[in-house]
Formats: C-alpha cells, structure tokens, sequence
C-alpha cells in the first residue's frame, strides 16, 4: 500500500534537528561576518593548503630620462604552509532510555546544543592558538595603555609596509578588562562565544574572551583575518549526506541507531580561522602600572591648618603620608 501524502518519515524528522541544531550556530558565523565587515566564509576543497603570505619588495624610484626605459620594481610573495584545513568529526548517542526518562527536550534536544557549542569552542581554541605565532610585540602599562601601544606598534609596521587598515580588532582577556567595565557603562553583545564591545577606552572593536592569556593582548588589521570553511558537497558522492552551515564550516546528521536502540548525532568541523599575515598580528603585554611617586602639596589658607580649634599657620601635617588623594600617596605641608 502506498503511503500517505504528508506523511512525516523519519528522514523528515532527522533533517528537521539537522537544521535546528545549525540554526543558532549559522547566526553566530552571520553576526560575526557582519561585525567584522569582511566578506564571509570562503569556501575550500578538503585537504586544500593553507599558507601565509608577506610581500616583500621596494619600489624602483630611479630617475627615468625621456624616452628611456622605465626599470622595473621587483616584489615577492612568500608563502608559509600552515596545513591544511582540519578535518574533525565527533559524534553523540542518545539512548532509548535516556530519552525516555528526559524527554526528547532534554536527552537530544539539549545535548545537541551543548555540542554545537563545544565544536565553536574547539575551532576558536585553534584561532587563538594561532593568534599566539604572530610575530609583532608591544608593552603597555596597564590595558589602556597596552592598547595604544599595540596600536601603534601595528599601525607603524602598515606604514613601513606602505599599508594601512580601515579597524583594528582586539582580542583581550576578561580579567585584565573587568576593572574597567565595573566602573563605566558599556554596551556589550555576545558573537561567537566571546564579548563584543564597539567602542570603550577610546579604542574601537575589543573582544573579550578568556582564551586570551591574562596580561596579553592581540591586535590584527580586520583585513587580515579570513575564515575558511570546507566544500562538503563531495561526501554526498559516498553517501555520507551533511547539513552544512554557510560556507561549510560545519555540517550534522541525524539517524537512528537500531542496533544499539539509541538515536545517533553526527557533526563534521571543517573550518579554519585564521590571521593570514603573521608580521601584522600584534602580541601586546599588558603590565601594572607603578604606583605614582609622592609629590608634595601646600595646602593653602589663613589659616592652613586648626589643631583642635586652634589656628595653627605653622602645623606640619604628620604621617607617611599624612594625605591620599585618588588612592596616590600624597606629601603635605602647611603654610599660611
């Protein structure tokens, strides 16, 4: 007899979770894509090689006489490989009997969302771990200086390149910034499991994340940064059908698991973040400031000083220091 029309198969239900567990996860690639303005995810075969590239090369500026032969400028473009894009697969069983017990809900529902958000955490892991090769160096005393001194390490390594950037994006660790954000009013939004603040310390586009290590900081031109995910068209060929996220950065499948009465969930990482120019990745360090030297203060006044009740013009104000203003120790002597 033949079926039904409209009638709900299993392969219905397994794509719907398909595309509900990429739901979130697809979201999170836009928003991203969309605060750093760049084009979005580029699309590679698997097993492609990944390199980093630096120009290197002067302009040729000897004088030309009329109708001479123009000399040409020499540039060249190395290239280091980096590997190829990972290929990472992981998968999940649910059994019979804890969907039972939890509810679908719980067993997969949730467990999907708790391993999507895993697969995110693996592959920024990889990108920070990256970030960590670059080859520039600052120092600042405390993060706002750390900031600009990273800044314009960047910004002066453009220029000598004949570069430039249009943003700078920060990457920082939530502790070294935690001091600042308890005392002012900032706006922040959660992109791709990290803290996004657009504008605070007088410095535009600093994510906080604690995959940065305490006391360091990275700063990259926004051109630099590309995110590369991998064309899994090719495994439908084989028979091992995924539902990919845009660009392929990851793709899931569910079935069931009869032989061992449990439902399966499949996810397939194939994705690269990566800062493509090693020479403009900024690594900054980020000291404490030493506290400020005391400087002596007049306190002005006729009289300066009263002593219980008594003017006194010549009193000396005792302590070591006597006076703190601002938290910084403060050297005090009266005068009239």
């Amino acid at each position: 007899m033949a079926a039904l029309e409209n009638t709900i198969k299993a392969e219905d239900v397994a794509a719907a979770l398909d595309i509900e567990m990429l739901t979130n996860f697809d979201g999170e690639v836009n928003r991203l894509v969309e605060i750093l303005g760049i084009f979005g995810v580029e699309t590679v075969a698997a097993g492609t090689a990944m390199y980093t590239y630096t120009v290197t090369g002067t302009l040729n500026t000897t004088p030309v006489a009329e109708g001479d032969e123009t000399p040409l400028s020499k540039y060249d473009v190395d290239k280091t490989p980096i590997g190829e894009i990972p290929i990472k697969p992981h998968r999940k069983l649910t059994t019979a009997q804890a969907i039972l017990k939890g509810g679908f809900e719980n067993a997969v529902n949730k467990t999907d969302r708790k391993m999507i958000g895993d697969v995110r955490s693996d592959i920024l892991g990889d990108f920070f771990t990256y970030l960590g090769t670059g080859t520039g160096a600052s120092t600042g005393s405390g993060l706002q200086d750390a900031l600009a001194q990273a800044d314009a390490k960047l910004e002066d390594t453009l220029e000598t390149n004949n570069d430039s950037t249009e943003r700078i994006i920060h990457f920082v660790n939530r502790f070294d910034i935690a001091d600042y954000l308890g005392k002012a009013k900032v706006t922040t939004q959660t992109v791709f499991g990290m803290t996004y603040i657009q504008s605070f310390l007088g410095v535009n586009d600093i994510f906080v994340t604690n995959r940065v290590p305490k006391g360091t900081l990275y700063a990259t031109p926004v051109e630099n940064l590309h995110i590369y995910g991998v064309d899994f068209s090719t495994l439908d060929d084989a028979g091992l059908t995924y539902t990919t996220s845009d660009g392929g950065l990851i793709g899931v499948h569910h079935a069931p698991s009869y032989t061992r009465t449990s439902a399966e969930t499949f996810a397939l990482a194939g994705a690269m973040f990566i800062a493509e120019n090693l020479s403009y990745i900024v690594k900054g360090s980020v000291t404490e400031g030493a506290p400020a030297a005391a400087q002596p203060v007049t306190i002005q006044g006729t009289p300066a000083v009263t002593i219980e009740g008594t003017p006194n013009v010549n009193a000396t104000i005792q302590g070591t220091p006597a006076v703190t203003i601002d938290g910084q120790p403060i050297q005090t002597t009266s005068s009239s």
